[in-house]
């Protein structure tokens, strides 16, 4: 007994069904088909079409080699819609029976995934819009005030290298903490030691204030890793809700998949 299975991935991609001269072939479909296409039909002494099953005897004068097509069109609507065969004459090698399995897929399915991407591609344009309005931007200070980031007052800054809360018996530790506060923009510079024997990049970071909220950065830089036991630079910047909002705060870093997470609590800005 053979077996065919189909599945919307690979819809139009026909199967090769072997048949012979003056032996009959049975197809089983395990979906209602609405239509069986058969192409040559005056290839075949009788052809029997049930709803799911097709019984095929060619003539004993079909020729070697010849190659036939068959489409079946399933009832449901779902997808695949349809399923495509080849029918190849052979002496002796017949198929005589053979179940046809489809892997249906809901129209649904297909829109969620339809809406899926289309909310991704509306990311990824908002992104490259991003990174273009950017890059036509200077850099330096020329940058910050063509921005508005920085206004006349300039960047202050606080230095919380004896103030934060480090969490005990973590891998990785703060050395110095130095927050900085903008027009529009406010930043997190933090010194890691790392005490594992593998390399840790951060993958996500949030601060946390008194009531719950979290803040999510607009960036991590950079994205190297840090070495195993080695020191490395962090800096984070963000965008707060408010010119109020200066604190104090809870900042956690962690790697891919949550891993090796960093907590400084008693965060605040300038």
């Amino acid at each position: 007994m053979g077996r065919i299975d189909v599945s919307a991935e690979r819809e139009g991609t026909p199967h090769e069904l072997t048949v012979s001269p003056g032996l009959a072939t049975l197809l089983l479909s395990d979906s209602p088909v609405a239509r069986w296409e058969l192409t040559g039909r005056e290839n075949f002494r009788r052809v029997m079409e049930g709803t799911d099953t097709l019984a095929l005897l060619p003539r004993s004068d079909v020729k070697e080699g010849t190659r036939l097509k068959l489409t079946l069109v399933f009832a449901d609507g779902a997808a695949p819609a349809r399923a495509e065969l080849v029918l190849v004459v052979h002496p002796a090698l017949a198929q005589r029976q053979v179940e046809l399995y489809r892997h249906p897929r809901s129209m649904e399915s297909y829109q969620q995934e339809v809406r899926q991407l289309r909310a991704e591609v509306g990311r990824a344009q908002a992104e490259v819009e991003r990174l273009r309005a950017t890059q036509a931007r200077p850099d330096g200070l020329t940058g910050l005030l063509a921005s508005g980031v920085m206004m006349d007052e300039g960047v202050a800054f606080r230095d919380l290298t004896l103030t934060f809360q480090r969490t005990q018996k973590e891998a990785l530790s703060m050395r110095r903490v130095t927050t900085f506060r903008a027009a529009t923009r406010a930043a997190i510079r933090a010194t890691l030691q790392s005490h594992l024997d593998v390399s840790w990049r951060p993958m996500g970071a949030a601060l946390v204030d008194g009531t719950g909220r979290t803040v999510s950065p607009l960036g991590i830089w950079p994205q190297e890793a840090i070495a195993p036991d080695a020191e490395g630079l962090i800096i984070l910047e963000l965008e707060l809700p408010s010119s109020k909002a200066l604190g104090p705060y809870t900042l956690k870093l962690w790697a891919e998949g949550g891993m090796h997470a960093v907590t400084v609590r008693n965060i605040s800005f300038p």
